[in-house]
Order: C-alpha cells, then sequence, then structure tokens
C-alpha cells in the first residue's frame, strides 16, 4: 500500500490541472504566414535622347515628268523608242512623213533665189544691150517728136489760110504732144538706166528678199517638226504613238520622266506647319519595298494651305538604281521634337489614374510608389524631370498589383 500512493498523488494533481483548465487541451496561437512577392519586370532610368515623330503618308512621282506633243500632224513612218528605254536629250523617238514638206522647202529656196537675183539687177543696172536698146528708143522718139513739130508748123499756117478744117489741125496738135511725150519718157528711162536705183525700189527688193529667206526658214521648220525627238534625259514612261499610224497636234505620243531622282508630295498639318524647313533630312519609309527607309530632302513648301488645311510639302529623295517607282506608297517620317533627356524610362512604366503621374521603382526587393513630373514623350519612352535618379528600377510590368510597400520578385530587366 504504501508504493501506491506516490501514483495516487501524481494522478491526483494532474487530474486537478485538467480540471482547472476547463478540462480541454492546450491552444497554440496562430502564426500569420510571409507574405508572397509579386513578380515584376523592371528596366533601369537612363538618359536617352527622345526623338518625337510625325509620320505622313505620301506617294513616289518623277522629279520631273514631260509629255511629248507633235507640233504638226502626219503619218508615223519610224519609231525609235520604247517604254523603259532610257532616252538622253535630242535623241529621235519617231518620224513622220514629210514628202509634201520637202517640197515646199524646194519651192521657198527657188522663190528666194529669184528674189536675191531681181535685187543684184537692180544693183548692177542695166546690161550693155539694154542701155543701147534705151538709147535707141531715145533716138527714135526724138526723131519722131521732130516729124510732129514740122507738121504742126505747117499744120497751123494752112489753117490760117483756111486751106484745112480745125479738125485736122487740131490731129497736128496732138500728134504732137504724143511725140514730146514719148521723148521725155525715153529720156526718162535712159536717165534711170545711166543713173543710181531709186531707194524705195531698193527697199522692195530687199524687202522680198527677207520674205523669201522668211518662207524659207518657216518651210524648214516645219520639216523639221516631222523628226521628234526627247526633250530631256530620262525614261519612257509611255508610248502612245504605233508605227503607220496618224497623230495629231496637241495628242502627247510619248512621256518620258525623269527618276534619278523622286519626290514625294506630302500634306503637313497646320499645327507643324512652321516646324519644317526646306533644306531639312527627313525619312521616306517605301511599304513596296520591305518597309526599307531613304534618305529625303525637303525642297519646298507651300506657303497657302490647301482646301483641307493641309501644307504641301515636297521631299526630294535620290533614286540612281531606280529602286523607287513612280506610284509607289511612301509614309514621310519627320522629327517635330529632339532631346537629350537626364533620365528616360518606359512610358508603359507610368501609372495615370490619379491626379499625379506615379511609378514604382524597386528597392531592396520591396516597391515604392513615386510621384514623377514627366516631359517629352516620344515613341515608347518618355522624359522624367523629376522624382526619379539616375540608374533606379522601375517595374514595367505588374505595377497595376502593387502597392508601397510591396514585397516584388524580379523575374525579368527589360522586355
Amino acid at each position: 500500500m504504501k508504493r501506491r500512493w506516490p501514483i495516487i498523488v501524481v494522478l491526483v494533481v494532474v487530474a486537478a490541472i485538467w480540471l482547472s483548465r476547463g478540462g480541454k487541451e492546450p491552444v497554440k496561437e496562430a502564426v500569420s504566414p510571409a507574405p508572397r512577392p509579386v513578380a515584376v519586370s523592371v528596366e533601369e532610368v537612363t538618359s536617352e535622347t527622345l526623338t518625337r515623330l510625325l509620320q505622313v503618308r505620301g506617294q513616289v512621282r518623277p522629279v520631273r515628268e514631260v509629255n511629248v506633243v507633235p507640233k504638226i500632224g502626219g503619218v508615223v513612218c519610224r519609231l525609235e523608242a520604247d517604254v523603259g528605254q532610257r532616252v538622253a536629250a535630242g535623241d529621235v523617238l519617231l518620224e513622220l512623213e514629210g514628202d509634201e514638206l520637202r517640197a515646199q522647202v524646194r519651192q521657198a529656196e527657188a522663190a528666194l533665189t529669184a528674189a536675191r537675183a531681181g535685187l543684184e539687177k537692180l544693183l548692177a543696172g542695166p546690161r550693155p544691150e539694154e542701155l543701147a536698146q534705151i538709147e535707141a528708143a531715145v533716138n527714135q522718139a526724138e526723131t519722131n517728136f521732130r516729124k510732129a513739130e514740122a507738121n504742126l508748123e505747117r499744120m497751123e499756117e494752112l489753117h490760117r489760110q483756111g486751106i484745112i478744117t480745125k479738125d485736122q489741125w487740131e490731129g497736128a496738135v496732138t500728134a504732137y504732144e504724143v511725140a514730146e511725150a514719148q521723148l521725155n519718157s525715153a529720156k526718162q528711162q535712159l536717165a534711170l538706166a545711166l543713173g543710181d536705183p531709186r531707194q524705195e525700189d531698193l527697199a522692195a527688193a530687199r524687202a522680198q528678199v527677207q520674205q523669201a529667206e522668211a518662207n524659207l526658214e518657216l518651210a524648214k521648220l516645219r520639216l523639221g517638226y516631222t523628226v521628234i525627238t526627247s526633250p530631256m534625259d530620262g525614261v519612257v514612261a509611255f508610248r502612245y504613238a504605233e508605227n503607220g499610224g496618224t497623230v495629231g497636234v496637241g495628242t502627247p505620243v510619248f512621256t518620258i520622266v525623269d527618276i534619278d531622282r523622286v519626290i514625294v508630295n506630302a500634306q503637313v498639318t497646320e499645327s507643324y506647319a512652321n516646324r519644317f524647313r526646306p533644306g531639312e533630312q527627313v525619312d521616306v519609309r517605301i511599304d513596296a519595298l520591305g518597309g526599307q527607309v531613304f534618305p529625303g530632302i525637303i525642297t519646298a513648301i507651300s506657303p497657302m494651305a490647301d482646301q483641307s488645311r493641309s501644307f504641301p510639302t515636297r521631299i526630294e529623295i535620290a533614286n540612281p538604281q531606280h529602286l523607287l517607282k513612280p506610284g509607289m506608297a511612301a509614309e514621310v517620317i519627320f522629327v517635330t521634337d529632339s532631346r537629350e533627356a537626364e533620365m528616360a524610362i518606359p512610358a508603359r512604366a507610368v501609372l495615370t489614374g490619379g491626379d499625379v503621374p506615379r511609378v514604382f521603382v524597386v528597392e531592396e526587393g520591396v516597391a515604392r510608389e513615386r510621384e514623377v513630373v514627366l516631359g517629352l514623350e516620344a515613341g515608347e519612352l518618355v522624359e522624367v524631370l523629376a522624382g526619379l535618379a539616375p540608374g533606379e528600377l522601375v517595374v514595367v510590368r505588374g505595377q497595376n498589383y502593387l502597392e508601397d510597400g510591396t514585397v516584388v520578385n524580379i523575374t525579368e530587366q527589360g522586355w
């Protein structure tokens, strides 16, 4: 019995303790689990050159385009050029039939020869045989005059004596006057033959020569119009004439283009009208060439807006290999603003839900919210004027799930 007492005492003590706690098992205190980090991507705050762009659609055009139009109509007898052929200024493109015009040239040459001969004859004076004929005519006129004079004296005496009638006397007077006029005319012809030609005669003869020369020049000019040549260096873009076909005055027969340099006409809105100047360089992207970019130069900006309130702007591009074809769609890329930003971050890092732009930066594995002052936004980047420091890490993905003090896990730097 003595050995059982210690066991009984222990059991009583345990029972008393259990009863004092209400007969329940002891409760352990709950321990909160550690917060799970939020996965984020970050990028470093760096200095960048920020460039804001304006992209305007346009179309490639030749720097020069000329329609070749004949000055006379006719039948095509020879074709010397075709589409795609490179030609130089003065190269023959086609020729028209010109038989009738060549005959007109020969006719004008003959008329000029005759006019020159007439002027030379007037300047040289009469030939000896012509002068002899004129002198003989004067001698004959003098003889006739003397006979008429003697006859008039005899008839006057007979008329006084009443032997002849008045009509017979008047006939003698008339014969005398005619003989006298013929003598004077013959003497004048001799004087003209022996003296210098009159100035008015010389002027008329020279005018005839000049008119004949002009007619010949015009005939040759019209004959020259039968050969149609290229007015410039370039490439044949279109041919509208056929060998043996008829062409008319004012109807194009060829289109020649110069595509060693090409132009793109872009419509710049009024808000950017004063941003650009001729001579500035721009980029031109061509979709048909896989987005290839070509450097261009602004060569002209219209001082007046069109009906769409845009200002036509011409960009010229070197095209030595003729990769740029007229009619291709183009996108002109203008630089509207550019600056060196001491701090720049991706624009997607900025939260704009509140009154002030905010970003989250990561410091020792914890996200910290910062208010920032933004500057120029250019493409995917934005300038930060205040609120950050160079080299800090800003959250660019996952920031919508963060609060100030959230534990984060950087899964990727930049994406």
